[in-house]
């Protein structure tokens, strides 16, 4: 996964979500498949840690939008109905 230190320098980011470990690597997979910046805040450790379970995804800020739709498309996948 990637990291803050990962960012380029020039890129500024800001916060898409918060999910499990299993949904930031998937979302983090189909944004490098769009070439789009991105690095996760896992969750925090000891005292705090009942605090924060959540891994926290940030993004480059210009593409946030198309970034909210893959996470989306990720996170809530369109019910099945069934026949």
């Amino acid at each position: 996964m990637k990291r803050v230190w990962d960012v380029p320098e020039h890129v500024r980011t800001v916060h898409l979500c918060a999910c499990t470990v299993e949904h930031a690597e998937e979302i983090g997979r189909a944004l490098d498949d769009v070439d789009i910046v991105w690095w996760v805040k896992p969750p925090t450790g000891g005292l705090l840690a009942f605090l924060d379970r959540e891994y926290h995804v940030f993004v480059d800020r210009t593409q946030r939008d198309a970034a909210a739709e893959i996470a989306q498309a990720i996170l809530e996948p369109p019910a099945v109905e069934e026949p």
